[in-house]
Formats: structure tokens, C-alpha cells, sequence
């Protein structure tokens, strides 16, 4: 183990083991006055049962207290009652999940504006980097910092113990939860001075606030129609037992494995041109959909049995088996650009339309409450065009246009393109597309047309609308300007060691040493996720945090009161409208709905 260094040596760990160790905890929570660090050790994962936490431990910058909750409840509900009630500052790592921790035991949690969270700090000092309290202790304190996770590891596989059964009073156990308490409280200490010198405090206010309103929703969960999943999930069952007997027919017993796949396509003639490192065949979305115009039948059903069996597993049983709720994961800072996500299960991957409106119909409004979805009106083009500043794209938007479709008949000199034409769409694929630093090869397999046509659309594209050029660079054409966004990126890297962009909310989108061409695409996508963030915390201020069910992508789901829906929406929709930017940044208001489905019907 390395050695500790001096702060670390003098650190006090105790086990509230007995009466006389009770009064001392006591009596230390009584007299801390400054910030003190909250950690839990617990079962598992899943924080919705009950006699979920098994420890929890407290420090402060010298001595850290391991009390476990089946031993000394009334104790510990006085002392987190002491420590909200004295409105003291807490520090967590992952505050999200420690505070439904202690909330699903039934134990007081700590106000949320007296809330730190070392995660979130971390995060927005280098989104780049992993944020795991282990990892992130050891790259800023030191090797010590990792070597107790080790020691306990190595003791619950000898002994065949889970987080479950691993007894409260092993000194590995509590004296680990005592170390990682501390180790939270020294970095809170470090981290939280080096974000507000970089100017980063509005952005961890909003981030924290935007925390704790998706905790509770998450903690509220979202009523599910149980019965209509499971008999969505038995017509699906039927349905994919008949497509994998009909691919068994013609060669393909199992139609998950690509190497499968790939011989029987193979079988019939195709010629694969892309493998993995391996030299695996490359059989993926794309391939598929070109396979499907020479072989449709086969193609087709492969894609259709691969969908179906990940959201039967994925969806359809957890619903079923849900009795009624679930309680998805809203993670506020999984993605490197600030971006949520949402888990268990991943509502942010399905697809707006197709089958995945049978998995939304599943999603019912509370009692007595009905649906309604407010969206961002087309946020990313938006936001593009505003942090491109052109005033031709300007002009669209003032003028009731969206940008794809001007676009388009810009690029195809075709004033009669609408937004339901399929040009509309092969511009909005290579805008995408373009933002991430993908040159003509890439940009023609996306958008399906001629690597020259692709050419002759950005050629175009820079021609009237210079800014644009300006902001993302002349890359794709093989020139050798990089962009604004990624010189900023490199002038960052010279002057303080990271290679950084900042998103319009104040935000550091980081990336690693010569990557800078995604600085473009990581401070669009980073200022839509401040403008959401912005949205949310508007919302709570009105009185409206708690009608949220859940935000997916740029769409906020909410379960308002019948009979006040209408106003509700409305109060809503002017929360989430953003008139700051150049380009407002609008939203399309869709209810009432008596199911989440209604609203892709």
C-alpha cells in the first residue's frame, strides 16, 4: 500500500459499536458546525425495497463514524434529523442515490439546497474523464486512496459474501465505508474551490438543483398499464417464434449471432467490405437496410426479430412484472456533454415511431391526472443555427421555416420542398452528422447519397452560409481549418492542460488530446442540455417540478390534474420557452393523453 499522506494519517474511523460509542456519535453531530460527507453501503443497487442500506457513515475533515441502521435506527434518524434540522452543509459522491437510499429506510435526508455532490463537481471540472469516486480519488489523491476496495473484494470472494451478507462488523467493510467517506469530504474540499474559480458556480447550482427534481421523480416513479404490457408481450412472443422458425428455415438458428448472419448472407452471395478488428464481418443497422434491397424478406425479418426480442427483454417483461410502476434511472450527468439519460429501461433509445408506440402506451398518467408532452421544437437545429450566428438562417426561422427544410431547398434549388419530402431528411442526417466531424465518406453512408453529391451539399451549404464554415471548418472538404470551436479547444490545451469548449450555460464540454474536431458537436449538444436543465429548475420554481414524469431527449412528460391540465400545460410550456437566444428556442405542447403512446399515434 502506499504510503498515506499526512492529512490522511491522522484520520480518525470508529464503529458505533456499543452504548458509550452511541452517546459519542451523538455528541459529535451535535457540535459539528461545518460540512460534513454522507455515505451509505447497501445491498445493492436497487433502492426501492425496503432495509436497503445496511450502513451509514459520516465524516468530517478529521474523523469519519460507520453506524449500521439494524443496530442503531433511532440513533441514526436522531442524527440525520439533527444535521437537516441544523441545516448543515452535506457532501455526497452520487448524491442521487444515497439520498433515495436513506429516503426508501425511511430515515430524514439533508435539505437539498444544503446538498454538495463531489460527482458533479468532478464532472464539471473534465466531463471527458470517469467520474467514480475510486478512480477519481486515485488520480487526485493518490494509489492509497483505491487499495481499501481491494482488501474488502479479496475478503467477501474468500468467504463467499455478497453486499447483502457481508457482516456490518467486518473491519474491512465499515472501515472502507469510513475511508470513502473521508476521501468524499477531502475532495469536495479540493474540487469545489477549483469549479468556482473557473466560473462554474451558476452551472453547478443549476446542476444540483436539476438533481434534486429528478430524484424525486424518480423516487415518484411512473404508472405503468401492466396488464396491457403483458398481453403486448405475449402477441410479441408469438410473433417472434414465428419469424425465428421461418430464419431457422432458410439457415439461421440463431439470428442474434452475427457470425451466422454473415455466413448465410454470404451463402446467397453478398460481399462484405466492412470488419471488425477481429475480422469479424460487419453486420449492423446499415448493412442490414442495405441487405434488405436485395434480399427484403430475410433482411427484414432478422431486423424485425432482433427488435422485437431486445424490447420484449428490455421493456415489455419489466412493465409486466411491474405491477403497476417502476421507477426508471434519471441520470442528469451520464453523457460527456451534460446530456440525461434514462435507465432501467432506456426510454431514451426508442424510436419516435413504428412499433415503440405499443412500449409507450404503457405509461399511464396518475389517477385521477392526464398526460401531456411539451417538446422542444426542432432544439438542436436551433441551437445550431444560433451558435452559427447566420443571418440566412435567421431569416428562415423569423420567416416560419425550420432549418432542414431551408436547407434542403436551398442545397437542391427546389422552393417546393416541404418538411414531409425525404430530402428534408437527408439534410437534416448530414447536418447531424457534419457537427460530428464526419467527412464525405462517412456523411455519404449516413445520408444514402454519392459521395460527389455529398460534396456538392456542403460545398453549397459553406457557399451561402459562411458562418457555418466558420463554426465547423472546411475538414469535410479537406481543407485544414479545424472550426472556432476547436481552435478554442486547442488554445484551452495550451494555456491549462485540457482541451475544453464552453457550452453556452457555462459549461465545460472536455475532450482528450486531439479530438478537438468533437468540440463543435459537444457544445451543441452541451447547451441543449443546460437549456433543459434551465427549464427544469423554471419549472420547480413555479410550482411545477412535481408534475414531472420523466424528460427524454428534449420532451419533458408531465401527469398534470384533470381539469387544470390545460393551464398547467400552458404555465409549463412558458417555463420551458426560451426567448434569450437569438432564434427562441420554442416547444410543441401535445395532451391531453390518457397514455404516452397517444402522443406518436
Amino acid at each position: 500500500m502506499a504510503a498515506l499522506p499526512e492529512y490522511a494519517a491522522t484520520w480518525g474511523i470508529r464503529l458505533v459499536d456499543t452504548e458509550s460509542d452511541v452517546a459519542d456519535f451523538l455528541g459529535w453531530v451535535d457540535d459539528v458546525a461545518g460540512l460534513v460527507s454522507v455515505d451509505t453501503e447497501t445491498c445493492g443497487l436497487d433502492w426501492t425495497g425496503r432495509s436497503f442500506t445496511r450502513l451509514v457513515q459520516f465524516a468530517d475533515d478529521r474523523v469519519s463514524w460507520a453506524v449500521p441502521t439494524s443496530w442503531w435506527g433511532r440513533p441514526l434518524t436522531r442524527a440525520l434529523q439533527t444535521i437537516r434540522d441544523k441545516e448543515i452543509p452535506v457532501a455526497f459522491w452520487n448524491a442521487s442515490f444515497d439520498m433515495k437510499a436513506l429516503e426508501s429506510d425511511g430515515f430524514p435526508v439533508p435539505h437539498w439546497h444544503k446538498v454538495h455532490d463531489g460527482y458533479v463537481l468532478h464532472h464539471l471540472l473534465a466531463p471527458h474523464l470517469r467520474h467514480g469516486l475510486k478512480w477519481s480519488a486515485g488520480q487526485e489523491l493518490g494509489s492509497w486512496a483505491t487499495s481499501g476496495e481491494t482488501w474488502l473484494k479479496h475478503q467477501m470472494a474468500e468467504n463467499n459474501w455478497t453486499w447483502e451478507t457481508v457482516p456490518v462488523d467486518l473491519p474491512a467493510y465499515w472501515q472502507y465505508g469510513c475511508i470513502d467517506t473521508l476521501i468524499t469530504q477531502k475532495m469536495v474540499r479540493t474540487l469545489a474551490p477549483r469549479v468556482f474559480e473557473a466560473g462554474m458556480k451558476p452551472a453547478y447550482e443549476r446542476e444540483l438543483h436539476a438533481l434534486s427534481v429528478m430524484t424525486r421523480a424518480e423516487a415518484r416513479g411512473m404508472r405503468i398499464d401492466h396488464k396491457y404490457a403483458e398481453s403486448t408481450r405475449r402477441e410479441w412472443l408469438d410473433r417472434a417464434l414465428v419469424l425465428k422458425d421461418g430464419l431457422a428455415a432458410e439457415g439461421l438458428t440463431n439470428p442474434n449471432s452475427t457470425q451466422q448472419v454473415a455466413e448465410v448472407f454470404k451463402e446467397l452471395g453478398w460481399a462484405p467490405e466492412d470488419f471488425t478488428e477481429t475480422g469479424q464481418e460487419v453486420v449492423d443497422s446499415i448493412v442490414l437496410a442495405k441487405l434488405a434491397v436485395q434480399w427484403p424478406g430475410l433482411a427484414n425479418d432478422i431486423v424485425e426479430f432482433k427488435r422485437l426480442t431486445k424490447w420484449i427483454g428490455s421493456y415489455l417483461t419489466p412493465f409486466a412484472e411491474s405491477k403497476g410502476r417502476v421507477h426508471p434511472g434519471i441520470n442528469t450527468l451520464r453523457a460527456k456533454t451534460g446530456r440525461m439519460s434514462i435507465t432501467s429501461p432506456a426510454l431514451q433509445t426508442l424510436p419516435s415511431g413504428g412499433s415503440a408506440g405499443a412500449i409507450r402506451r404503457c405509461v399511464l398518467p396518475e389517477p385521477g391526472c392526464e398526460l401531456w408532452a411539451i417538446d422542444y421544437d426542432g432544439q438542436e437545429a436551433r441551437i445550431f443555427a444560433n451558435l452559427s450566428g447566420d443571418p440566412g438562417m435567421a431569416e428562415a426561422y423569423a420567416a416560419g421555416d425550420d432549418l432542414y427544410t431551408h436547407v434542403a431547398r436551398i442545397v437542391w434549388n427546389d422552393e417546393s420542398i416541404v418538411k414531409s419530402d425525404p430530402r428534408r431528411k437527408v439534410a437534416k442526417v448530414i447536418l447531424l452528422a457534419f457537427t460530428y466531424g464526419a467527412g464525405i465518406a462517412r456523411l455519404a453512408e449516413a445520408s444514402g447519397l454519392p459521395a460527389a453529391e455529398v460534396e456538392r451539399f456542403v460545398s453549397v451549404l459553406f457557399q451561402r452560409f459562411p458562418t457555418v464554415r466558420a463554426m465547423t471548418g472546411d475538414h469535410a472538404l479537406g481543407g485544414g481549418d479545424p472550426g472556432q470551436p476547436a481552435r478554442e479547444a486547442v488554445r484551452n490545451l495550451n494555456e491549462t492542460g485540457l482541451s475544453y469548449v464552453l457550452t453556452t450555460g457555462g459549461r465545460r464540454f472536455s475532450m482528450p488530446e486531439g479530438e478537438s474536431y468533437k468540440a463543435v458537436n459537444g457544445r451543441m449538444q452541451g447547451s441543449g442540455a443546460d437549456v433543459l436543465k434551465s427549464a427544469i429548475v423554471r419549472l420547480d420554481r413555479a410550482g411545477l417540478g412535481d408534475y414531472i414524469v420523466l424528460p427524454v431527449h428534449d420532451e419533458i412528460l408531465f401527469s398534470f390534474p384533470k381539469g387544470g391540465g390545460a393551464e398547467l400545460a400552458e404555465r409549463a410550456a412558458a417555463c420551458m420557452t426560451d426567448d434569450d437566444w437569438d432564434i427562441p428556442l420554442t416547444v410543441d405542447v401535445t395532451g391531453p393523453m390518457k397514455n404516452w403512446g397517444e402522443a406518436y399515434a
